[in-house]
């Protein structure tokens, strides 16, 4: 039987050290795609509600981050607001009263950032809570906010991501005003994907 020819004992050799190794290696899984947050078509707001009958609503169009993972292992999203983007609807005080130190305080702290715990692919279609992260005015704590039911096959790119929740403001330091505002400020965030390269339309 002839020898076999030099250049193929690289293979031969790697043939045995499959064979002898049990099964074979499987590759990593790939790491999930990231979404990024399209800045031009999605926004945060907050509704301060007066005791008065009376609210403020403002709107913070500057928004960014992104959002990780696949339908298998579930999603996890990033939100970052820029504070100093806000707008108040209302009065000029207003708008001043609240980026003030003593309420969003957004000159020294302007990042509001929400960062979820992952949350199934069922709720990413059908909605439902979303645990996370919140930090606002530098100070970080658990809050739990509601994802609504989405009604299209690529959420998030096809059609708008609906976060709202409420927020207790004596949380995060704002303790300014007892008398006229509300402890209780609603959060609600809007926002829209861009797909991932490579992704089918």
């Amino acid at each position: 039987m002839p020898f076999a020819r030099h250049d193929a004992w690289p293979y031969l050799l790697a043939g045995l050290a499959g064979l002898t190794s049990g099964s074979p290696q499987m590759p990593p899984n790939p790491p999930a795609a990231a979404m990024q947050i399209d800045g031009e078509r999605s926004e945060a707001r907050f509704v301060v509600r007066m005791r008065l009958p009376l609210k403020t609503q403002g709107t913070i169009p500057k928004v960014s981050g992104e959002m990780v993972g696949d339908a298998r292992s579930g999603w996890r999203v990033l939100v970052v607001a820029d504070g100093k983007s806000l707008e108040v609807k209302g009065p000029k005080w207003m708008g001043r009263s609240t980026r003030s130190p003593e309420f969003l305080d957004v000159d020294a702290h302007p990042d509001i950032r929400f960062q979820s715990d992952t949350f199934s692919d069922e709720i990413l279609h059908e909605g439902g809570p979303v645990r996370g992260q919140l930090t606002l005015r530098g100070l970080t704590r658990p809050v739990s906010l509601s994802l609504l039911p989405s009604a299209c096959v690529h959420p998030g790119r096809d059609c708008d991501l609906q976060v709202n929740g409420t927020i207790n403001r004596k949380d995060f330091g704002m303790t300014a005003y007892p008398v006229t505002v509300r402890d209780d400020v609603e959060l609600r965030m809007r926002v829209r994907l861009l797909a991932p390269e490579g992704a089918s339309p």
